[in-house]
């Protein structure tokens, strides 16, 4: 335990002198697993920051996996346009689509009949949101937006903007629901807005996607064999 306590402090005084976790490893003899963890609420002026940045761009194998990372892009683009240039959009192939979405992102809770559609993907809710209003002819006054955010969040910021991705009103906002995370979540970071719940209360509606998606599965396990 001494030791561990003792390898703590010198990897936190190397990091806060700006080495990156690899250097650290030479001196300080755990996993980088470990390292990552102990360093990660460390704080590093901008230019040991950009040292760090500097350092992985001119290493040579750290080069290379960009360039190949770069080429492969480039190859999965041209394989897309060619796979799905003959797609075209029409009211069916968007019933399948919000059926599949709501199959991997929506409630299933036969026992409540509500439909309830969770995401942070602010393009996914805008697909979703088209299919509820024009597949499925939901009237505006049914939907109900509920905004699921950090407690360390703008939450005014965050209704806005999923406002304007739904295209509703502020009536038909719910209650908030904020939440508690750990200090070192980085979740906040990476999705400052929280994440958006549509919620349609209509067993009707309940009843026709969840007999679409039997339908549209029976189908596609059909086509598998």
């Amino acid at each position: 335990m001494i030791r561990k306590k003792v390898l703590y402090k010198q990897a936190i005084k190397l990091r806060k002198q700006g080495y990156s976790y690899s250097e650290i490893l030479r001196f300080v003899s755990v996993s980088q697993s470990t390292i990552s963890r102990w360093c990660c609420d460390v704080y590093l002026t901008k230019r040991q920051k950009e040292r760090l940045v500097e350092k992985r761009q001119y290493n040579p194998f750290i080069c290379s996996l960009i360039e190949k990372a770069q080429k492969e892009k480039v190859e999965a683009k041209e394989w897309a346009i060619d796979k799905t240039k003959r797609i075209f959009i029409d009211k069916k192939l968007l019933l399948t689509i919000g059926v599949i979405l709501y199959w991997a992102e929506g409630s299933k809770f036969k026992r409540y009949q509500a439909v309830e559609f969770t995401n942070t993907d602010s393009n996914m809710i805008r697909i979703i949101m088209f299919v509820f209003r024009n597949i499925f002819n939901i009237p505006e006054e049914k939907f109900k937006l509920t905004v699921r955010i950090s407690n360390r969040g703008n939450l005014e910021e965050a209704k806005q903007f999923w406002l304007n991705i739904t295209e509703l009103s502020r009536i038909n906002l719910r209650s908030p629901e904020l939440l508690t995370l750990k200090n070192t979540s980085q979740s906040l970071k990476r999705h400052p807005y929280g994440m958006c719940r549509i919620s349609i209360d209509s067993s009707c509606l309940f009843r026709k996607i969840d007999a679409c998606t039997n339908e549209i599965v029976k189908k596609l396990l059909d086509y598998c064999k």
